[in-house]
């Protein structure tokens, strides 16, 4: 801070020798003071009770009721749909006219299904952030931001907030994290197995030289 009175300093408040803000006019003090001004302290949200739950069956469906959604792959005839697909010759149109119908039945269950675990997944949070606020939870990480369709935000947010306040494991979150990375391995694993079986398949219907 710039001390007028060693200064040409532009009229203003600047600390006195009291500690004060005291009104610079330029040439002298002035006998108009102010309290000096106190730093605002960074707010910090309350503490919960020791043993608080914040954990309930709400945020453990967004965390896990996305799984639901994957159980139609199992009934899908992946392996007939693409045999279909590259399957030539006049008996070819029939299966794939049935193929195409049955993914097509296949999109649409998928879908439905989809949009009822999304509504699943908002409704949960709305009532884990209302169970949240009920134990005492200052401002907790908003529902609304399970609007996004993808839960790992709402629960990364969650988790954030809730550590602020009490000792919290973050289960539900990771349970998440672990159930996406295992799922995604699974699948991939699967996928490679079905094409190479198709690829097979394949091979015993039309040998080499099939068509030479």
């Amino acid at each position: 801070m710039t001390d007028p009175t060693t200064a040409a300093a532009a009229p203003g408040w600047y600390p006195d020798a009291s500690g004060n803000q005291r009104w610079w006019d330029g040439r002298g003090w002035t006998d108009h003071v102010a309290a000096a001004a106190v730093p605002a302290a960074a707010y910090q949200r309350p503490q919960l009770p020791a043993g608080t739950k914040v954990d309930t069956v709400w945020v453990w469906l967004v965390s896990l009721a996305w799984l639901v959604g994957i159980i139609p792959v199992f009934f899908f005839d992946i392996r007939g749909y693409m045999t279909a697909t590259m399957t030539f010759g006049p008996d070819a149109t029939s299966g794939l006219t049935s193929a195409v119908g049955n993914m097509l039945i296949y999109q649409v269950v998928t879908w439905l299904l989809s949009l009822a675990l999304y509504a699943v997944t908002v409704v949960s949070a709305f009532r884990d952030y209302r169970h949240l606020q009920s134990v005492g939870t200052e401002r907790p990480f908003h529902w609304a931001f399970a609007f996004i369709p993808y839960q790992l935000v709402y629960l990364i947010g969650r988790h954030v907030v809730l550590r602020k306040v009490t000792r919290t494991s973050g289960a539900p979150l990771w349970a998440h994290v672990a159930a996406l990375v295992l799922l995604t391995i699974g699948l991939t694993i699967w996928m490679f197995a079905i094409v190479a079986v198709v690829m097979n398949d394949m091979i015993s219907m039309y040998p080499p030289g099939t068509y030479s």
